[in-house]
């Protein structure tokens, strides 16, 4: 599959919260609830005429069921961590991403949280100057985005 023991143990758990009816796959209205958690209203209608959730798993769903299933997880999750045009449809991603380094779950990500996913997505060098560019927004300096 490509991924080590610790990331596929983190995306277990990520899919595990998210696959709340525990059926093995994950629909639109479990990554809306993880939305609602979080905060984040997603459009109910894009240009496409279906709501932001149903694009985001149409982006990855290969066998068309309107779910995704493990399988689908991590191919999407290993094809945009290896991403290096920036061609591949990164959403859903980027929610897995927030979950594994929210390590409490609640709703936010530290400093050392946010400094993780950037050293893994760009490298040491481009990750200072990001970290610099994302916690000028620290509205309150506790160092949590939230």
């Amino acid at each position: 599959e490509g991924l080590d023991r610790t990331e596929l143990e983190s995306i277990k758990r990520v899919f595990e919260r998210l696959d709340r009816k525990n059926d093995g796959k994950i629909d639109r209205d479990e990554i809306a609830q993880q939305f609602d958690i979080l905060g984040y209203k997603p459009k109910r209608q894009t240009d496409y005429g279906t709501s932001e959730v149903e694009d985001m798993i149409w982006e990855v769903d290969e066998d068309c069921d309107g779910m995704i299933d493990w399988e689908n997880f991590v191919q999407l999750y290993v094809r945009c961590r290896r991403d290096k045009t920036g061609c591949e449809p990164k959403r859903l991603f980027n929610l897995i991403e927030f979950m594994i380094n929210d390590k409490d779950g609640g709703g936010t990500i530290n400093e050392d949280e946010i400094m993780e996913v950037l050293y893994h997505r760009y490298g040491k060098d481009a990750m200072q100057k990001m970290t610099d560019e994302v916690f000028k927004h620290d509205r309150d300096g506790d160092k949590e985005l939230d």
